[in-house]
């Protein structure tokens, strides 16, 4: 299936999920939007959408999770600029309520930035910014009790705590460090490697290096941005898609030489990719492309009931059938017909 087909799909399933929605079907929405976002994972929408129907069923954590994925995707990006306060309004509040009172914080500082006029955006920022975590301060050296000269040992990277996310493009890092001037922190980006020197208020000097990493990253294409909670590090991916397992390389890789598998499982698999390949192998006709914007055409173009009718014969018969006919397909489960020489196998995860 090609990647325009596969966004069409997730448009259909998308407005399948919100009729659900509306009408308090929110396990039945919660599915639809599942199937959306395997089906184009890049839409920051089906990410918001998800995020309020798994909030109203009570699942904070993955609420939260989903409308911070949401402000991912729509970050940057002056069209989605509603969107991306949207997602991080929802995911500071949510977070809050979770105690992550520094990732709440992050969120509602950007939320405050688009619209600083908003009263609850405010409000919870007043009541989080006291509760984050203060910046770790360097443990002072201990006193020698003897005049030995110590053998000298390779230094360690500086302990602080550090987290990373990824989606299609970036591997985001972020250190958690508070309160560091703009001035004072610096960050080097190599093909396979990071670097950042932060001056500490106590006139220190700390340094932390990460490599070698998991896979190549584009240096110029790489950024970082100083927060007042935390410095954020956005490397671009070198293979668009490509999944991170780890951040940096284990070392049995780096004896081996060897880089881990991409995952195999659903969570791991970028549909984007495995789209792009597909559409190399397998280009439609002429004719199938003109069949394709003729079913898209025709549902733009259709009453409610001619929509609702191929929402549930597309979506019952896996893909196999595709009918206008409300009145025939309301009578039943619309059956799953296989092409000639072929047979239908269920779904086993």
């Amino acid at each position: 299936m090609s990647k325009s087909s596969n966004k069409a799909t997730a448009n259909i399933l998308s407005q399948q999920a919100n009729e659900a929605y509306y009408d308090d079907e929110f396990e039945q929405a919660e599915s639809l939007y599942t199937q959306a976002i395997a089906a184009d994972s890049t839409t920051g929408e089906f990410y918001l959408k998800r995020a309020q129907v798994r909030h109203k069923l009570g699942n904070l954590e993955s609420a939260a999770s989903d409308a911070r994925k949401a402000a991912d995707l729509s970050a940057n990006k002056s069209d989605l600029l509603r969107q991306y306060f949207k997602a991080l309004f929802l995911h500071g509040k949510w977070a809050a309520e979770l105690k992550n009172y520094d990732d709440a914080a992050e969120s509602l500082r950007k939320a405050a930035v688009i619209n600083p006029s908003h009263e609850e955006v405010k409000s919870l920022l007043e009541t989080v910014e006291p509760l984050t975590t203060p910046a770790p301060e360097p443990a002072a050296a201990p006193e020698s009790e003897t005049s030995a000269v110590p053998e000298p040992a390779v230094p360690a990277r500086p302990k602080v705590r550090h987290e990373w996310y990824q989606n299609d493009d970036y591997v985001i890092l972020e250190v958690f460090i508070k309160r560091v001037q703009k001035d004072a922190a610096s960050v080097e980006f190599a093909d396979k490697s990071v670097s950042l020197s932060v001056k500490m208020a106590t006139g220190s000097e700390n340094n932390y290096e990460f490599d070698p990493l998991m896979h190549s990253i584009i240096p110029g294409e790489s950024t970082f941005e100083i927060l007042s909670t935390k410095i954020e590090i956005r490397m671009k991916k070198s293979s668009s898609g490509q999944r991170w397992d780890h951040l940096e390389e284990t070392e049995a890789q780096q004896k081996s030489g060897q880089k881990l598998a991409l995952s195999s499982s659903r969570k791991g698999v970028s549909w984007d990719t495995i789209a792009a390949d597909a559409e190399k192998e397998t280009k439609l006709k002429p004719s199938e492309q003109g069949i394709n914007e003729l079913f898209q055409n025709i549902y733009k173009d259709a009453d409610d009931e001619t929509r609702r009718a191929m929402l549930k014969s597309y979506t019952e018969s896996n893909g196999t059938a595709l009918s206008t006919d409300w009145k025939s397909v309301s009578k039943g489960k619309v059956e799953t017909v296989p092409p000639n020489d072929t047979y239908a196998k269920p779904y086993s995860s």
